[in-house]
């Protein structure tokens, strides 16, 4: 800590020596001025308890909702009985008690509050004593810690309420709600210190009284969300969904629409339990579903008007829905259910077969609204999927994929065209190897599609003779609906595709895409055969949505150090208007550090791409630990600003965060994703190794004794495969990480699958030297490096027992290893609460090895006696 730092701590701050250890008595807060508060009427009178009602009464009940409000000088609590209550600063005396201004003489009790932050850059075990003559109820973060309900009335003598506090690295709110009665005859007067014992110090902690803060696990856990917008047909209106955690691993959503250039709320479905909206095509009109005792009903709800109409009622196993452009019919999607997985006794039909939804099958239904008459459309034995309805509502474009185990990727797709007045069926393909997602143009003549390189014969392949391509660089192609001729729009384009709208007002192609570790918009003019770049100031856009009829789209996107936006395009002169910015209120305290490129050439010549996160304090004076994270499997680490793994939230708890790209990541053309395929760490690993020592040569503040590493899922695998070739990393953090990728192959839901594509022709019995050499678990032997090893322990797509092995391997061999398991969590922690704790986790592990603070470790998981 700085010395300019130290300075305003202690100017805040009293130190008293005591026995037990420092107290930090707190000598600077804000308060407000004191109001009266009126006591009920018939307060004198017993309740049906038998008592009259007390000063305690008064001082638990809320006057004010403090929820959400973060003090700050001159700001407004709020305003009681034409006083105003306005924070303002000020000082304790020499014995370190602030007095509260209120009248000598006045006929009912009086209330004030107080408010500090307090700040710790570690965890940190810490006793709060509050004194004083009078009432005080305390909060810290909105949570109640305390209650004196007690007024002393003997001169000189003061009562007290302590507790007991776990600090978590941050910026803690005390506030403090004191209450002095009409009759009370001494000072109102308010004390509180913090106890600070061994191992902790003075200056861990910091008193405050500025909301500025560091990002936390609870700014990306709480708070309102914005998750998903959409234009109306013609802009004039969008729909938003929100979401909103509650106790208890709960959470609320709910849609509102609202009005483009004013935000006007039109309507609120808030505490209505609504699904699958969708705009109509043509007209300000919305569908809905509701669904009760698993049937769902269908309504049509005009926006302008108000009118609400039923559409479809009580649809069992209804599963989605399609307008037609003339809004004149739904095509829509029943699931007929399989046989249930739960047997005692079940033969398995295939890999896929031990995946709960596989032996369901879903087909598709026409509703006509002005009859009302339904007709189904598709039977047989494979789920038929809506790919898309032609413009001219005649046709509909839709597919069937099915296993097929003895050719790799071991799933086959058919493309049909159905006409709808005569049930004509016309096939485009059977059997095709590579499937693709396809809609149609806006003039219905072609097919607009998205697959891997090889789709259509390999026709968008592009890479050097003897290269085998990486299908999942997804790329764009226009099939001729007369010729069958395909064209790969973007064989030629480094980015990949994520998704892609061909956007009837302006024929343009608009492609949304991994653009090396960004996520940016593209657009293919169709005319000039032109592919360039939409220019959104953005890093990272999450979605694209676009007016059916205006030249208008509403963006999701954030930047890398700040959260997401959702703002209307205007794809005529690229002009943004922010539409919802939920994001913004929830981080408007937060400070980051600066982001700086960082990019290395390896020793074969390859620039491998990087990004280097700093402390919003950073020095390049101090010396700071280091943490190295990757994926390096085939998708880039993107420049998100929140994520799983919260770079800007590790860089202000005190790290330095060096993230990078190696090579065989789609978003840098297929060249280099084509490195992924039958590589699994053996050019990769050597790359990060490389990165990280010039990384640490190039930058003297890292500290090259402190450096930890961290990847999940390939990334895991990565992380175990690194601790058996060197010994770099003081400690390494593995999340769902592979240690065989034999048993990977064989026993993840999708192993198999994958490695169709990362391990291309390569099965354990014919590359033992892949399948064996490159898996960690043969290499155990080798690892010194403390591990650190995460799973939740129904993860199906990378089985725990990856992790489990190489954590058994690793204590037989009596080397520094954990792991933590989180029950109930599939590959993603998502439950509020567990992801919080396994959060938590991989910060104390951080603290433990990079900066001997062991304590949060150890408070997590005390020693115990087995």
């Amino acid at each position: 800590m700085t010395k300019k730092h130290l300075f305003f701590i202690f100017a805040l701050t009293l130190v008293f020596k005591s026995m037990a250890g420092d107290k930090l008595v707190i000598s600077q807060w804000l308060k407000t001025s004191s109001h009266e508060v009126a006591l009920p009427v018939f307060h004198d009178l017993k309740n049906t308890k038998g008592k009259t009602f007390e000063m305690r009464n008064l001082l638990e009940f809320d006057h004010v909702n403090l929820s959400n409000h973060f003090p700050v000088e001159g700001k407004v609590l709020t305003s009681a009985n034409e006083t105003l209550l306005q924070w303002q600063s000020d000082f304790t005396d020499s014995n370190g008690y602030i007095f509260i201004d209120g009248e000598s003489e006045t006929k009912h009790p009086r209330v004030a509050y107080l408010a500090v932050y307090i700040e710790t850059d570690r965890f940190i075990k810490t006793t709060l004593e509050i004194k004083s003559p009078h009432t005080v109820r305390a909060w810290l973060n909105g949570e109640h810690i305390g209650t004196k309900a007690t007024t002393e009335t003997e001169e000189n003598t003061v009562g007290k309420v302590s507790k007991d506090l776990k600090l978590e690295r941050g910026k803690h709110l005390l506030v403090i709600k004191t209450l002095k009665p009409a009759d009370a005859p001494l000072d109102w007067k308010i004390m509180a210190n913090l106890e600070i014992k061994d191992p902790w110090q003075l200056t861990d902690v910091n008193i405050s009284l500025s909301p500025k803060t560091r990002k936390n696990i609870d700014h990306i856990l709480e708070g309102v969300k914005t998750t998903s917008i959409q234009p109306s047909h013609d802009g004039k209106y969008y729909s938003v969904n929100y979401s909103r955690a509650l106790p208890a691993d709960q959470t609320e959503r709910w849609t509102e629409i609202r009005r483009t250039d004013d935000r006007k709320l039109m309507h609120s479905f808030r505490h209505a339990r609504i699904g699958q909206l969708q705009w109509l095509p043509n007209t300000n009109r919305i569908s809905y579903t509701h669904t009760r005792s698993s049937k769902a009903t269908l309504f049509l709800h005009d926006i302008e008007s108000g009118a609400i109409t039923e559409l479809m009622d009580e649809m069992e196993n209804f599963s989605g829905y399609r307008w037609a452009p003339n809004e004149e019919f739904i095509i829509y999607t029943l699931r007929e259910e399989g046989s249930s997985i739960t047997e005692d006794v079940r033969q398995v039909l295939g890999m896929q077969d031990r995946q709960a939804h596989f032996r369901h099958r879903s087909f598709l239904y026409h509703f006509d609204l002005s009859s009302g008459y339904h007709q189904r459309l598709t039977f047989g034995n494979l789920t038929t999927s809506l790919q898309d309805i032609s413009p001219d509502s005649k046709r509909i474009l839709f597919s069937q994929s099915f296993p097929y185990y003895t050719q790799s990727p071991f799933s086959k797709q058919n493309m049909f065209i159905l006409t709808l007045a005569d049930q004509a069926v016309d096939t485009l393909w059977i059997d095709e190897i590579r499937g693709v997602s396809a809609q149609f143009s806006p003039d219905g003549r072609f097919l607009l599609a998205t697959g891997g390189p090889s789709a259509f014969g390999g026709i968008g392949e592009n890479v050097p003779e003897g290269v085998t391509v990486n299908n999942y660089d997804t790329q764009a192609y226009i099939y001729d609906l007369q010729t069958a001729e395909v064209k790969p729009i973007t064989r030629d384009f480094h980015p990949s595709v994520n998704s892609v709208t061909w956007h009837k007002p302006d024929n343009m192609i608009y492609l949304l895409t991994t653009d090396e570790d960004f996520r940016r918009l593209y657009r293919y003019d169709v005319r000039r055969e032109r592919i360039e770049k939409v220019e959104l100031n953005s890093d990272y856009i999450s979605s694209a949505s676009f007016a059916d009829n205006a030249r208008m789209a509403i963006v999701s996107a954030s930047q890398t150090n700040a959260p997401s936006s959702h703002f209307a395009v205007n794809l005529r002169n690229m002009r943004t208007t922010v539409l919802e910015n939920t994001e913004a209120e929830i981080y408007r305290h937060v400070e980051f550090g600066e982001i700086k490129n960082w990019n290395f050439a390896t020793s074969a010549g390859q620039e491998i791409k990087g990004r280097v996160y700093y402390p919003p304090d950073f020095d390049s004076e101090n010396s700071y630990p280091v943490i190295v994270y990757y994926y390096a499997g085939t998708t880039p680490v993107g420049r998100t600003f929140g994520g799983r793994y919260p770079f800007n939230l590790w860089a202000g708890s005190g790290y330095i965060v060096y993230v990078f790209q190696p090579s065989g990541a789609t978003g840098f053309g297929q060249e280099f994703s084509a490195a992924h395929v039958n590589n699994w760490g053996i050019t990769v690993a050597d790359e990060i190794i490389e990165g990280t020592k010039k990384f640490l040569e190039a930058h003297s503040y890292a500290n090259a004794e402190r450096v930890g590493c961290a990847g999940a899922s390939y990334g895991g695998f990565m992380t175990m495969l690194l601790m058996t070739r060197t010994d770099i990393f003081a400690t390494a953090i593995s999340h769902a990480g592979i240690s065989n990728i034999t048993s990977y192959w064989g026993d993840g839901f999708w192993g198999y699958a994958y490695s169709s594509e990362a391990s291309a022709g390569s099965y354990p019995w014919n590359n033992k030297e892949l399948y064996v050499e490159q898996s960690p678990i043969f290499h155990a032997d080798k690892i010194t490096t403390p591990l650190l090893l995460l799973t939740g322990d129904s993860d199906t797509n990378v089985p725990p027992g990856e992790s489990v092995q190489l954590y058994t391997a690793l204590k037989i061999l009596d080397r520094p290893v954990e792991l933590v398991m989180i029950k109930g969590e599939d590959h993603h922690i998502v439950t509020s609460s567990k992801r919080k704790q396994w959060h938590n986790v991989i910060m104390a592990w951080w603290d433990k090895h990079l900066k001997d603070q062991p304590q949060w470790w150890e408070e997590q998981f005390p020693e115990r006696n087995y």
